[in-house]
């Protein structure tokens, strides 16, 4: 019996949060199918075109935190 897979399971298995039996049937399956192999060439090139995500604040969103909280300080201590 063959089973078929999802873009979801595609996606888990591309970016590693698949359960290791499961990447292992995964990976078996990729070398074994090529529309399957090929679905996932597909997904894992549209991935290294998203854009990268910032994880440090730009330093005009620091200042404008800043900023507030320095008024609202003010504020709070009249």
């Amino acid at each position: 019996m063959e089973e078929t897979y999802t873009y979801n399971e595609l996606v888990q298995y591309l970016y590693h949060e698949m359960p290791a039996e499961g990447a292992v049937e995964m990976a078996h399956l990729l070398d074994e199918d090529p529309e399957t192999r090929a679905m996932f060439e597909d997904l894992a090139l549209a991935k290294t075109q998203l854009p990268k995500a910032r994880f440090n604040p730009s330093q005009t969103a620091l200042n404008n935190i800043l900023q507030y909280s320095t008024k609202t300080a003010f504020e709070a201590s009249l």
